[in-house]
């Protein structure tokens, strides 16, 4: 039953995958698969390059599924730049932003503007860039902040390394070395055996959260260690507590249900996201999304019948 449950929500997020890539196809829309050594810690890439003769910007919502993000944005290229891009490249390097807010929010994606985006799992960023999560959340309450501030090593290279180029698939490559590079410097670096520990069994516990189904008192019961111990430790990697990330994850195959198939019940939802009932479903939805599941649908439903609505 949990593999199904699994499976069917790793459909569902592919589908949804897809669905961008058809939806999105006017922003240029694409995604990739980490190479296999930075999966644990980074979900997909996501590239977007949005046509300069676009009559305005595009607004996108996004919604929080404890996941954290990093966004290169790329130089502007006007029309004639776009022209000659092939030839000469400007040299400006990137502006990059970490997103570690988990609330929803809004993007406008302006004519133009470029964007390659790192999508790290929970506590992916924590490990890769070498970073508290909860010390960055509690410093500001902005939800993106300038990267350089982080000082990651390496960082400034890469920024300079992907200002020679314009291909996408170099990029990614250039991001994924760099990547793979923070990877094994946090292998190397002195962290004691006990915390190495402790970030990978937080790590081996995030798949049995994102079921649907999950119980946390039966996952409890199976740690190695205390859930006082456990639970602030996770929070220190994630950000979030288990069951915060669990209705999360909830909300997230609840709206992915509501998108690819509009004509379930709010009912049928509730039970196959591992609510207890349509009541506690709409809670939850309301405070992820800041809308009702009703509503949430009606659009998607408006959506269908008039694909340039978003």
């Amino acid at each position: 039953m949990v593999l199904s449950v699994r499976y069917k929500a790793n459909l569902l997020e592919m589908r949804s995958f897809k669905r961008f890539e058809t939806e999105l196809a006017h922003l240029g829309f694409t995604h990739f698969h980490p190479l296999a050594p930075l999966r644990p810690w980074v979900q997909r890439y996501f590239h977007l390059r949005v046509a300069t003769d676009l009559p305005q910007g595009i607004e996108q919502t996004f919604y929080p599924d404890g996941g954290t993000s990093l966004h290169f944005y790329f130089p502007t290229q006007t029309q004639t730049q776009t022209q000659t891009l092939t030839q000469t490249l400007s040299g400006e390097e990137p502006q990059v932003l970490f997103h570690c807010g988990q609330s929803r929010h809004c993007h406008a994606f302006l004519p133009g503007i470029e964007l390659l985006t790192v999508r790290f799992h929970p506590g992916g960023a924590f490990h890769l860039l070498g970073i508290e999560l909860q010390d960055i959340q509690s410093a500001t309450s902005v939800m993106a902040i300038d990267a350089t501030q982080l000082q990651l090593t390496g960082l400034d290279q890469l920024l300079s390394q992907l200002a020679q180029t314009n291909q996408p698939a170099r990029r990614i490559a250039l991001l994924e070395h760099w990547l793979l590079q923070l990877n094994q410097r946090q292998f190397d670096a002195a962290l004691s055996r006990h915390k190495s520990a402790m970030i990978g069994l937080v790590q081996a516990s995030l798949p049995k959260l994102i079921q649907t189904q999950a119980s946390l008192e039966d996952f409890y019961s199976q740690l190695p260690l205390s859930r006082r111990q456990f639970e602030r430790r996770f929070k220190q990697v994630t950000g979030l507590s288990p069951a915060q990330l669990l209705q999360l994850n909830r909300v997230k195959v609840a709206r992915n249900l509501l998108s690819q198939s509009p004509n379930l019940s709010l009912v049928q939802v509730a039970f196959d996201c591992g609510f207890y009932d349509q009541a506690h479903l709409h809670q939850h939805f309301v405070r992820v999304t800041q809308q009702t599941p009703g509503q949430y649908k009606k659009r998607k439903m408006s959506q269908i019948s008039n694909p340039t609505s978003r």
